[in-house]
This record gives C-alpha cells, structure tokens and sequence, in this order.
C-alpha cells in the first residue's frame, strides 16, 4: 500500500508536469504556424498586388484604345475605302484584346465580361455604320458616321466596363 502510494505521488507530478509541457508546446507550434501562414500571406499581398494593379492598367488601356474616336484616329488613311478601314478597326480590337487576354487572371470575372461586351459592341457599332454605306466609299466617311454615333451615344459599354475597373481596383488599396 505504500508502495503503490509513493508510486502515484512520483506519477501524479509527473503526468502533470507532462500534460503541461504538451499543452505549451502544443500552443506554441500553434501560434508559430499561424505567424508564418500570416507572414506568407503579407508576402503574397506583397508580390500580387502590384501584378494586379498592372493587370487593371492594361485593361483600362485596352478600352482606352478600342473607343471609336481612339481606332480611327490610329487606322485611317486617306487612300482606304470604307470597307479597308472597317476591316482595319476591328482587326485592331482583336488584336489588342488578344494580346491582353492573360489579364483576366488578375482581374475579376465580372470585370472580364464587361471587357468582353465592351469589345463585342465595339466590333458591332463599326460593323453596323459600315452597313450604312457602300464598301468602297472613303473611309473619311464612315471616320465621320463612326464620330458620330460615338458622339450621340448616351453611354457605351467602354465606358461601363471602365467605371467598373475603377471601382473595382480602388478596392485593392
């Protein structure tokens, strides 16, 4: 009997002891580990933040550089007929929206279909004021109806898929 209880007065502090040192060690590799995934993750924020703000300006510029105004100034020749020149304005916007389809990776879904739709209805509103006249009109004056349409639109998928980038990309600060 006293064996027995010397024995569980050695084994009572010693389970104690032990049952300690396993919870503080347990805490500690814990709080290490949430250090370090939070450190990862600051260093993450750190390297992508900037990729993606990039990302926002490239697409700003594409919409930029699909506005009407912007594709004709940059396409027309004076030697081109209307049909030249529409072939021209919408081979540009698929170029520079292939070039720039890896931002998509960046940038939000939403604000990758809006990018879309801006292109489509870029594409179509040449199309259509090409359909107003004959192919091999002067280019000047399909310059002149793509100005004008441009001018009488109240607002343009561009300028939706525009204001939305900005918001977006004021979130990441």
């Amino acid at each position: 009997m006293t064996l027995l209880r010397e024995l569980l007065l050695m084994l009572i502090p010693a389970l104690v002891i032990g049952i300690s040192a396993w919870i503080i060690v347990r805490y500690y590799v814990k709080t290490e580990k949430e250090k370090l995934v939070v450190k990862i993750g600051l260093k993450n924020k750190e390297i992508i933040t900037p990729v993606r703000l990039q990302a926002y300006e490239r697409v700003v510029l594409l919409l930029e550089r699909m506005e009407a105004s912007q594709l004709v100034m940059r396409n027309v020749l004076i030697s081109q007929t209307a049909a030249q020149l529409q072939q021209s304005l919408v081979n540009n916007i698929r170029e520079e929206f292939d070039h720039n389809l890896s931002q998509q990776l960046y940038i939000s879904s939403e604000a990758w279909r809006l990018v879309k739709t801006a292109r489509e209805s870029a594409i179509t509103a040449i199309n259509n004021a090409a359909a107003k006249m004959a192919p091999d009109a002067p280019a000047s004056e399909l310059a002149q109806i793509i100005f004008q349409e441009e001018v009488n639109a109240e607002t343009s998928d561009i300028t939706n898929a525009l204001e939305f980038l900005k918001s977006e990309a004021r979130l990441l600060f």
